[in-house]
């Protein structure tokens, strides 16, 4: 199951624009730059990167190559106290009614949209990579620490409506969504405190957790809906001036909601030691004896993994997003900060330069530090062909140059028209 997952992100490998396309207000809902009547646009992004990770690591474990040494020592070199790994898949269609008024007075954008989300992340320490890559010699007659472990996995559609004031308080923009969204699948490993020791000639092992563990239901095959939730889009923007130069400052916060799962979800919740000292076979002949019996799959997980079923309410990923845009003539500064709530990632602040260089051409390149992994670089080209636009942005950069040392590939398409 693991390798399919990594698989799956390996082929996608391709990433976000971490402050476009998290959030949710693309560009069409708020400014009607073709002058059109109506915007519709589709988009499609992923991302995946990780601060231990590296790409030709990844690479090679979901191919089911070999993995050498170098390929792990390439990985442990890097291991921190905290290692992250982070995964996005986010893709819709949207359809925007520009320049509505009310009394003549205000002037709003409505808005629909359809998207599926889906997100994996995981916190873990060095000795959880050292084990399951290395094995547990190492350990003899010590502790492995795999205390603060986390993983979250979700996957879900949305259906948003929403309105954007153009002209609040004067040239100010206001816009909110509401959102009504469809559970596919959950799942949620939370241990603040679990250890394996190794007794030193390898007599026995001995496991501590105290863990929690949630799963909608796995039951349900091709494509279920197992939950239901809502959530709330918020976004501001407005115009400054510093000196001579012009600028906006926008501040959103999108996904703001809570899923519930149905009664069929799994739960699980306990504090426990394992103690394993191998299996006794009293006779080569003779292998239905009550070592292999006291074995069976239905008795440990009554013992060990009593889970029940229960409804469950989970928050979502939600996102902070601060961003200014000033105007320096030729070029535009943006600087920013973004982050994503109940996700496992460090915030993520950046600096992009952007610069218009042909006829309906811009490119943009931006740094930052943060996220799922430490430096960040992305590429930006933006096409203008009368009423349509065609965005393509290139994240993680470092890792396309320097996969055995970096962690993170990705790509983020966007295409509307307005008519």
């Amino acid at each position: 199951m693991k390798r399919r997952i990594l698989l799956v992100l390996s082929i996608l490998g391709i990433a976000l624009y971490p402050h476009i396309s998290l959030a949710q207000w693309e560009d069409p809902m708020v400014n009607d730059t073709a002058g059109g009547k109506h915007t519709a646009g589709i988009y499609g992004m992923a991302d995946i990167c990780s601060n231990s990770i590296t790409n030709l690591f990844a690479v090679n474990f979901a191919l089911g190559n070999y993995l050498d040494n170098n390929l792990k020592d390439g990985v442990s070199s890097r291991l921190q106290n905290d290692n992250r790994l982070g995964y996005i898949l986010n893709y819709g269609a949207y359809v925007v009614w520009h320049n509505d008024t009310i009394q003549k007075k205000r002037v709003f954008n409505f808005f629909f949209a359809l998207r599926h989300k889906s997100y994996i992340n995981v916190d873990f320490s060095p000795d959880v990579f050292k084990v399951a890559f290395y094995g547990n010699a190492m350990y003899a007659g010590k502790n492995a620490n795999f205390s603060g472990f986390s993983f979250n996995s979700l996957s879900y559609q949305q259906a948003e409506v929403g309105l954007v004031c153009t002209n609040f308080g004067g040239h100010a923009q206001l816009g909110i969504g509401l959102s009504f969204l469809a559970g596919q699948k959950l799942l949620t490993i939370d241990a603040p405190s679990a250890s394996l020791y190794t007794e030193q000639t390898g007599q026995y092992l001995l496991f501590n957790s105290n863990a929690q563990l949630h799963e909608s239901d796995t039951s349900a095959t091709q494509q279920p809906i197992n939950g239901f939730g809502a959530s709330v889009d918020l976004f501001f923007k407005a115009p400054y001036k510093i000196g001579k130069k012009t600028g906006t400052i926008s501040v959103s916060v999108s996904d703001l909601g809570f899923m519930y799962w149905n009664n069929k979800s799994i739960s699980y919740q306990k504090d426990t030691s394992y103690d394993y000292s191998g299996i006794t076979i009293n006779s080569i002949t003779d292998l239905q004896n009550a070592a292999f019996n006291s074995l069976k799959k239905d008795s440990l997980q009554n013992k060990y993994l009593p889970f029940q079923k229960e409804t469950y309410y989970s928050p979502l990923p939600a996102t902070l997003s601060i961003n200014s845009n000033t105007n320096m003539g030729k070029w535009h500064l943006e600087a920013g900060f973004m982050y994503m709530f109940n996700a496992n990632n460090l915030g993520y602040i950046y600096a992009q330069y952007d610069k218009p260089f042909s006829k309906g051409w811009m490119w943009a390149l931006q740094l930052g530090y943060g996220g799922y992994e430490t430096i960040n670089s992305a590429f930006t080209l933006t096409k203008q062909i009368k009423k349509a636009e065609l965005k393509l942005v290139i994240n993680h950069l470092q890792g396309f140059v320097l996969p055995n040392y970096f962690g993170g590939a990705g790509i983020y398409a966007e295409y509307s028209h307005s008519f």
